[in-house]
């Protein structure tokens, strides 16, 4: 199961009922999703480099709506998706960000963000105190980033990102 996947089964549950609301502006949105001020400086970054028609609170993430029939920017705890290709990824939020293909429509990527949003994620496993000892029991796996599959049949996709089931 990816990030996104999980995400999406849990606020369905979570948010059953829950009503879209209009934010005043991106202060209002961190402040009311509690985002990290780690992860402020990049999602303002990406926000000002969007043609912002406004945003949109939902009920454990908010959404960046794009003028021009552009995909709306959903902001998650520890990401954001909806970029509609990698370009536009290193164009709002610079080439050094971790990306990784979306699911959320054919094309999308998605960024982590500095900060997980308090939830741990295998690089937060990774980095944080992973040199301490621990009991003989061995611990869960934690599951890497999502591999990146093509959204018209299915198949994982090869390192060039091109499909070869579905090239023409």
């Amino acid at each position: 199961m990816t990030r996104e996947t999980a995400d999406s089964s849990r606020s369905k549950r979570k948010n059953a009922g829950a009503r879209a609301m209009r934010l005043a502006d991106l202060d209002e949105a961190f402040d009311r999703y509690a985002t990290p001020m780690a992860n402020r400086d990049l999602i303002r970054a990406i926000y000002d480099s969007t043609d912002v028609d406004g945003i949109v609170g939902f009920g454990d993430y908010f959404q960046i709506k794009r003028r021009g029939g552009y995909p709306a920017l959903e902001v998650h705890p520890g990401y954001t998706n909806g970029f509609r290709t990698e370009q536009d990824v290193t164009r709002r939020a610079g080439d050094s960000v971790p990306r990784w293909p979306s699911r959320r429509f054919h094309g999308a990527w998605g960024i982590d963000h500095p900060v997980d949003g308090g939830k741990s994620t295998a690089r937060s496993a990774r980095t944080a105190g992973s040199s301490a000892k621990r009991p003989s029991r061995k611990a869960p796996a934690t599951p890497e980033k999502p591999k990146p599959v093509c959204m018209t049949c299915f198949l994982e996709l090869p390192s060039t990102g091109v499909c070869s089931n579905c090239e023409g």
